[in-house]
């Protein structure tokens, strides 16, 4: 589909808000980088460092798509979606990582990472097999185009719900175990921050989905990098937080000896965690 003058001027804006947020979040990703001890061992650096060459790669993809420099091949539609699949799943490991630090068994980490991975693992061979053929020049069949207009929007609501859970399962953890359970009452502000932000990566990925309906699919394109820079940077301020709170002392140590030395232990560890995010089992 050819592009008009006010596709340019949308995928502009959505590039534009992809190159400022992507400034920001790689200031970050340095910051990151830095403060850990040995970043070269660190599965987190190497994560921020893919999900971030992943957005830009699909970013330039999608804008030489649109100014018809790059045509509807398989070999251009293929790397479209290799940068996706990196795209999605590098994110929800990184929220994952996040989940590890403050959950306290590892056999439950260990199965929302392999669980997660699978779910999504199988969400992006059924978008390769469909939206591949139906998006080639004439497509391979129109039956392909009509399964790919109602699987496109599932997967992406798949996806969101996939993120919305991960979230949901720090929040409660963090609720539960560490303000509830161990008192500590100073990560209560992270639960409504959490909160917030979720809100935010749940109307990111509903942005996605509504955009959808833009006669022009190539500038729905540019819109996938800006959202998932945005989720980069919530991620990572989100681990900015955690040091932080790790670092600072709790307002009520009333609990049990046996407790408070439980906990006092785990946030030793926190603080080693948050500070490079060390604790990821890969």
């Amino acid at each position: 589909m050819s592009s008009s003058t006010s596709d340019i001027q949308v995928a502009s804006v959505a590039a534009g808000f992809t190159l400022g947020f992507g400034f920001l979040t790689v200031w970050k990703a340095i910051q990151h980088t830095m403060r850990n001890r040995r970043p070269w061992k660190s599965p987190y650096i190497y994560m921020i460092w893919g999900e971030i060459i992943a957005n830009l790669c699909l970013g330039l993809i999608g804008w030489f798509f649109l100014d018809g420099q790059l045509g509807p091949e398989v070999p251009v539609l293929f790397f479209f979606i290799f940068f996706w699949v990196f795209e999605i799943q590098l994110l929800m490991q990184i929220i994952i990582n996040r989940i590890a630090i403050i959950a306290e068994d590892d056999s439950t980490v260990v199965k929302l990472k392999w669980g997660t991975a699978g779910v999504i693992t199988c969400i992006n061979i059924a978008v390769f097999c469909i939206w591949i053929p139906s998006h080639t020049n004439p497509p391979v069949s129109e039956l392909f185009v009509r399964i790919n207009d109602i699987w496109d929007r599932i997967s992406k609501i798949l996806i969101l719900i996939v993120d919305a859970g991960l979230n949901y399962y720090f929040l409660r953890t963090v609720k539960e175990r560490l303000v509830k359970q161990h008192g500590l009452r100073k990560y209560a502000p992270l639960v409504t921050f959490n909160a917030r932000l979720m809100v935010v990566s749940i109307l990111m990925d509903a942005m996605l989905i509504g955009l959808m309906s833009l006669p022009n699919q190539d500038v729905y394109i540019q819109f996938h990098p800006v959202t998932y820079m945005v989720k980069l940077n919530i991620e990572m301020t989100m681990a900015d937080l955690i040091m932080k709170l790790a670092k600072t002392e709790n307002s009520d140590m009333s609990m049990p000896s046996t407790s408070r030395h439980r906990t006092e232990t785990r946030e030793e560890d926190e603080e080693e965690d948050t500070n490079g995010q060390q604790n990821y089992k890969m």
